[in-house]
């Protein structure tokens, strides 16, 4: 090897070595899991079609450099809207984590799932959005362990840890006990469950719903659950859930759940049995292994919810009746 080689190797070397050290947050360091399989990968159907199509990974290229170092930045960016609470009322805050950047699907329920929440749930100018993908990394930041530390810790800042509620939705890849976050080119650390609660803990924040729509998500009911939680899982912790497909704008779940239930209740819990029956419905016609969503509804947080849900139904009536508001768009 020449002179010349040697130095662009070593150049090379160096940056690659610099950006995985930007990637991997020293707050989460030791509490992530490898690269996990996507377990989920197995032939995903929209409901009343036999077509399957997986595609492979953007081959969009990306300064990999420029986008970890824009990550500071783009945080600011997202949580600097955020409203603060308001006295008396309980307030819903919601942040999403879009983990695989791979196929789009988790980019579109994401940024559908958001759009609902803004306007059927009242947490405009209170949601943030972590997304995985190659066409808006000047949009939304990464979704990594150390963007939803942070959101998670803005979040803490706005609103009353003892009085409102963070609603955190979940969608990726997944083995047990792990979430994946996937996004070649870049290195970042897949999520697991101890992880989760880890950062969860660390923003002190009391009343938390979390929705995590992946396979084998029921392995997180475990280290997440306590009195003040709802945890709602798409699938049993030995079993894969469906509906990854890179040209699906919802997962089997992430449809039955968010685009369906919910747009017919404001009640987290009362929309779980309505969309674990749709997902076992369609998995029947399809012919899959039942995935078993997975609910754990925490003691304390069940009166929480219930006047939330009361304050939203009436928030929505009131604009209704003033000819304000709509059915939440699709």
């Amino acid at each position: 090897m020449d002179a010349r080689s040697e130095h662009r190797n070593r150049r090379k070397s160096c940056l690659h070595r610099a950006v995985a050290a930007v990637a991997l947050s020293a707050l989460v360091a030791g509490g992530i899991a490898g690269a996990a399989a996507a377990a989920d990968e197995k032939p995903a159907v929209a409901p009343g079609t036999q077509s399957i199509k997986i595609q492979p990974p953007p081959v969009k290229k990306l300064n990999v450099e420029k986008v970890y170092y824009s990550q500071f930045g783009m945080m600011a960016t997202a949580t600097r809207r955020l409203a603060h609470h308001r006295h008396n009322v309980p307030d819903l805050y919601f942040l999403a984590f879009g983990g695989d950047a791979h196929q789009d699907v988790f980019l579109r329920e994401v940024v559908s799932v958001g759009k609902l929440f803004d306007e059927r749930f009242d947490t405009k100018q209170r949601s943030v959005l972590l997304v995985n993908n190659v066409n808006t990394v000047a949009k939304y930041p990464l979704a990594n362990s150390h963007n939803l530390l942070a959101g998670l810790g803005r979040i803490s800042g706005m609103m009353d840890v003892e009085e409102d509620v963070l609603f955190l939705f979940l969608t990726s890849h997944g083995t047990p006990d792990v979430l994946s976050v996937n996004f070649k080119p870049m290195q970042m650390n897949d999520l697991t469950a101890k992880n989760l609660k880890y950062v969860l803990d660390k923003s002190r924040i009391k009343w938390r719903v979390i929705v995590v729509s992946a396979c084998h998500s029921g392995s997180f009911i475990d280290d997440l659950k306590n009195e003040n939680s709802l945890i709602i899982a798409a699938a049993r912790e030995d079993r894969v859930s469906f509906g990854c497909d890179h040209e699906n704008d919802w997962t089997y779940f992430g449809r039955a759940y968010f685009d369906q239930a919910l747009r017919d209740t404001f009640s987290f819990v009362d929309a779980f049995p309505r969309a674990a029956k749709t997902v076992g419905k369609w998995e029947k016609e399809q012919k899959l292994e039942p995935s078993l969503p997975q609910i754990h509804v925490g003691a304390a947080i069940e009166p929480k919810l219930k006047e939330l849900e009361a304050r939203l139904q009436k928030r929505w009536k009131s604009a209704k009746a003033n000819g304000v508001a709509k059915p939440a768009s699709r």
